[in-house]
């Protein structure tokens, strides 16, 4: 990325100040296609840094997007990690799940995945829907945000993520940019 960026000041569509977007990845960097989460994470940060080329259709996003996002690697979504969003932020949470084709990209509203239904299966102890509803109840409302998750299949302590986990990665980093400016503009 070359040349001066501006922050705008306020959001067109609402004339507000612009959203932040949190970008909450987890994972777990010793298990396998767990670790989805974490490098999309990490290949966001070197496109936000000038480090790594983005492909050309994010390119331009990320120009809008990059003094508007913080992307912060958690591990395990707790419900803490959405009790302290402000009113009108907004977060992706990333992570790798089970129960869909390996390297398949999933993006589910955060207020559905509370609300039941059928959901990726995360590699986490405490449920995804449980985390949201925990974080609903003792917030009053669920922050604005979406899940984005890559299919996995290797979970095991000390595996190497799969092939179509890695070959997902670039296209799974994309998805979670896309969905920022998405939110971004809401």
């Amino acid at each position: 990325m070359t040349g001066p960026l501006t922050r705008p000041t306020t959001n067109p569509a609402s004339g507000r100040p612009p959203r932040r977007i949190l970008v909450l990845a987890c994972g777990e960097a010793s298990r396998g296609d767990d670790a989805a989460g974490l490098l999309a994470a990490a290949e966001i940060r070197r496109w936000i840094a000038g480090t790594a080329e983005p492909p050309g259709p994010v390119r331009g996003l990320l120009q809008a997007l990059r003094d508007r996002v913080d992307v912060m690697t958690i591990g395990q979504l707790e419900p803490d990690d959405l009790l302290d969003v402000a009113g009108d932020d907004a977060v992706v949470v990333v992570d790798a799940v089970r129960g869909v084709e390996p390297g398949s990209i999933v993006r589910r509203p955060l207020v559905d995945l509370a609300a039941g239904g059928p959901t990726p299966r995360s590699s986490h102890m405490l449920p995804l829907q449980d985390v949201l509803g925990l974080a609903q109840t003792l917030r009053g409302s669920l922050p604005r945000g979406v899940f984005v998750g890559l299919g996995g299949s290797v979970f095991e302590l000390g595996a190497a993520p799969s092939r179509p986990v890695l070959q997902g990665l670039v296209a799974f980093a994309a998805a979670v940019v896309e969905e920022a400016d998405r939110l971004s503009r809401e």
